[in-house]
């Protein structure tokens, strides 16, 4: 081997070894940061520890915690447990800069893993998390940064972070992908959650097949039905809430500790516009689920009575028996349901698979037999699939005009000083009326009381307008049949009664 060769191999020898101390020397860092992510954002990422850990500000050893103490601090430790974490937050606290470092510290401390972030809209994820990313990547430095994606090893999809939509619009397409995630060390970032299909949340719970697959919840908390609180009281889900009186700023009384951040007169311009106590001002600053929204229909604690009523017996089911009918016919869409009760006591409300309206007019029909109900006091939704009900009822003999009051359809009833859009409105504020009133009791269905409290109305041009049908089944992503059959069984029971206390006092004079 002559000298140049020797020295050739020297210098290839000399090379390996440089690469393999690099490479030991990232090995080392990784398993480094993994159990020290705060570490990881202040040496790679230039954050100020105290920004993350609040508690190392010298001020929080006398303060009272509203939240979650120390809520960033929990929810890494939670991250580290391989724990699924859903945290409501109050606005401005900083969980969108958060999730940004979290999406950065994951990919680099674990090698061809994959981070996924999903919002409502392109704007939520182009504007937050990735607008975030964007800003820290320069001193990341590691990978190609493109729209919604940051490739580690640049041209490849192996190892990387993504974002897409999960709206209502992209609903199917969003869940389908959802599904084709996976890998054994994988983050799921959901963003503004409240506002992303079930769907697609369900079809990323089911994508979690890895020990080391973690999905963080991350939003401002609608109300206690919403898709963020329901994830948060999910079986081996940590639970973290922050509020605005425990960020720096405003424990620290310094609009400028963290720029941008919430601040004291950010909180009571919130409760000046909106008042301390409402449901907006406890999501907005303390990060509490509000029982509803501000415009609900009917109080969930309305109904939380209503279920008290029956259960302790203080509601004794006296009067005519009663149906209320929600028709379907659908093999896997839409359930029909059926309400069953007696006087103003509702026994049970059912939801079943309907293929075939027609048919559900013989199983009707059975019910009122074996049950003994006057079809005075049965109401069927003739409109659409309903008349397949409806037409097979009145093969029986029984009395359309009776039974059908298509609610779609019918002008509102004078009935009162309120005024409604259509029968629908008046129908359900009936419902609202009579459970304000702890006129009516209800079995304790929890499905029922979502369906209940779900919708909410407007006034317009004077009228009242409750919300449709269509509107709730984008945002629940399944219609209120159960709401809607109960409803119909109130308003026939009610309706009935009115009519034959007005003929009394015809009879009178």
């Amino acid at each position: 081997m002559t000298f140049d060769a020797i020295q050739l191999k020297a210098m290839a020898l000399r090379e390996r070894l440089v690469r393999e101390d690099e490479q030991e020397e990232e090995i080392r860092k990784r398993n480094f940061y993994r159990v020290n992510p705060l570490l990881y954002f202040s040496e790679r990422l230039g954050i100020r520890p105290e920004t993350i850990s609040w508690t190392l500000n010298e001020s929080y050893q006398s303060h009272k915690w509203d939240g979650t103490p120390n809520p960033f601090m929990q929810i890494l430790d939670a991250i580290q447990k391989n724990l699924w974490i859903g945290v409501e937050s109050a606005t401005g606290t900083g969980k969108t800069h958060f999730g940004a470092l979290l999406v950065l510290w994951f990919l680099e401390c674990w090698e061809n893993s994959v981070v996924i972030t999903t919002a409502p809209k392109q704007d939520q994820l182009a504007l937050h998390i990735w607008k975030e990313i964007g800003i820290l990547f320069p001193k990341f430095g590691r990978g190609e940064l493109t729209q919604l994606r940051l490739r580690m090893s640049p041209g490849e999809d192996r190892w990387l972070g993504l974002g897409f939509v999960a709206g209502i619009k992209a609903n199917e397409e969003s869940s389908t992908k959802a599904q084709g995630f996976h890998a054994e060390h994988m983050l799921i970032i959901l963003e503004e959650t409240p506002g992303i299909p079930m769907q697609v949340i369900t079809a990323f719970e089911n994508t979690c097949t890895s020990t080391h697959n973690i999905i963080l919840a991350l939003g401002n908390p609608d109300n206690q039905f919403d898709n963020l609180h329901q994830f948060c009281l999910m079986d081996g889900v940590e639970h973290v809430r922050i509020s605005a009186y425990d960020h720096p700023n405003v424990v620290l009384d310094n609009p400028g500790f963290i720029p941008g951040a919430c601040t004291k007169t950010g909180i009571e311009r919130i409760e000046n516009r909106f008042g301390k106590g409402s449901g907006i001002t406890l999501s907005r600053t303390r990060g509490l689920s509000p029982s509803q929204g501000e415009n609900s229909l009917i109080r969930l604690e309305w109904c939380l009575k209503a279920v008290e009523r029956a259960d302790t017996a203080k509601d004794i089911a006296v009067g005519e028996k009663g149906l209320g009918v929600d028709v379907a016919n659908s093999e896997g869409g839409d359930k029909a349901s059926i309400a069953f009760g007696i006087g103003n006591r509702l026994e049970y409300v059912e939801s079943f698979t309907c293929p075939d309206s027609n048919q559900l007019g013989h199983r009707v029909y059975r019910l009122m037999k074996d049950e003994n109900i006057l079809e005075d006091f049965v109401a069927v939704d003739g409109i659409g699939v309903g008349a397949g009900t409806i037409n097979t009822l009145k093969e029986y003999g029984i009395n359309s005009r009776k039974i059908n009051i298509q609610s779609a359809g019918k002008p509102a009833r004078s009935i009162g000083e309120e005024e409604f859009i259509n029968l629908r409105s008046q129908m359900w504020w009936q419902m609202r009326e009579d459970l304000r009133l702890g006129l009516v009791s209800l079995p304790n269905d929890q499905e029922l009381l979502e369906d209940l409290t779900v919708p909410s109305f407007e006034v317009r041009l004077g009228k009242i307008v409750v919300e449709g049908k269509n509107e709730i089944r984008k945002r629940l992503q399944r219609s209120t049949n159960k709401g809607d059959a109960v409803v119909y069984w109130n308003w026939q029971r009610t309706n009935r009664h009115r009519k034959k206390n007005v003929r009394a006092v015809k009879r009178l004079y």
